[in-house]
């Protein structure tokens, strides 16, 4: 068993029956969690501070010339190929990520290595400037949520997930059940911001694979076209509010950004699908 994976498949195991342990063990996913770097630690991106962009490549902005997008942030693909997730990243050369001030419009840079870059100054005053923060980066487990679409996949339907596993009764005299014992062990290994390449996003309303999905046009859960357009996303980055950057987008929302699978072997980041999510 995978390092990352042994205390969740311990604690999953000794709250819900077996079969209903073992299915969703099997849905787990490694996601690479990021964090404010600390001396000694191994730089893999960094959140706000100025852009590295191509010579020749203008500041991002919205389409027609209109107002700039703001940096948000950069990962550093070959150093975050040290570390297992789930998801195929490109294996060297950097990731930049643009937005809007509220993040309803955005783009995602992809520069290959070797790549003559320069750090580029604001073009203007209406872009938003967040303080640089350096991010570390551990491999961690992730599950879904209770409302992903891979529990219809792996249970038959949401509804049964429900009553197998978040409803599982652990003490039926206090009426505990697995999800409140879940969300703790989520809680005691959770520390700062919630951001993460890869996984199972944490996604405050709806998974960024059902989101995708959904703008697609492929009908809902259970269908079989909703089900196989789905599976074919996954999480390239999730953003949380976080103050040390003074990236504050309100209700402690989190901006995820999805891309298929197929547009990641290409490495083709012009269909990159963000959703925000806050409270």
């Amino acid at each position: 068993m995978k390092d990352w994976m042994i205390d969740f498949a311990e604690f999953v195991r000794e709250e819900l029956p077996a079969e209903s342990a073992e299915r969703l063990i099997g849905l787990s996913r490694p996601a690479i969690r990021l964090s404010a770097a600390e001396d000694g630690e191994i730089v893999v991106g960094r959140l706000g501070g100025l852009p590295k962009l191509p010579d020749g490549m203008a500041w991002p902005s919205l389409p027609g010339g209109g107002r700039p997008l703001s940096f948000l942030a950069e990962l550093d693909c070959g150093q975050l190929a040290r570390y297992e997730v789930d998801i195929a990243l490109p294996g060297s050369g950097t990731l930049l990520f643009f937005a809007t001030a509220d993040a309803r419009q955005h783009q995602v840079i992809y520069v290959p290595h070797g790549t003559a870059v320069a750090e580029r100054p604001v073009p203007d005053d209406r872009v938003e400037v967040y303080a640089e923060l350096p991010l570390a980066a551990v491999t961690e487990p992730t599950w879904p949520p209770r409302n992903h679409p891979a529990l219809v996949d792996v249970f038959g339907s949401l509804e049964q997930a429900e009553d197998m596993v978040w409803h599982h009764v652990l003490d039926e005299d206090t009426g505990e059940v697995f999800e409140e014992q879940l969300q703790l062990f989520e809680d005691g290994r959770r520390d700062g911001p919630p951001h993460q390449v890869g996984g199972y996003s944490d996604g405050l309303q709806s998974p960024i694979e059902a989101v995708a999905a959904y703008a697609v046009g492929t009908g809902d859960y259970g269908d079989p076209a909703f089900q196989e357009e789905a599976r074919q996303w996954v999480t390239l980055l999730q953003l949380a509010e976080d103050t040390r950057a003074g990236m504050i987008w309100g209700d402690g929302a989190r901006l995820i950004w999805g891309i298929r699978k197929d547009h990641l072997a290409a490495r083709d980041f012009s269909k990159v699908h963000l959703s925000v999510q806050g409270h």
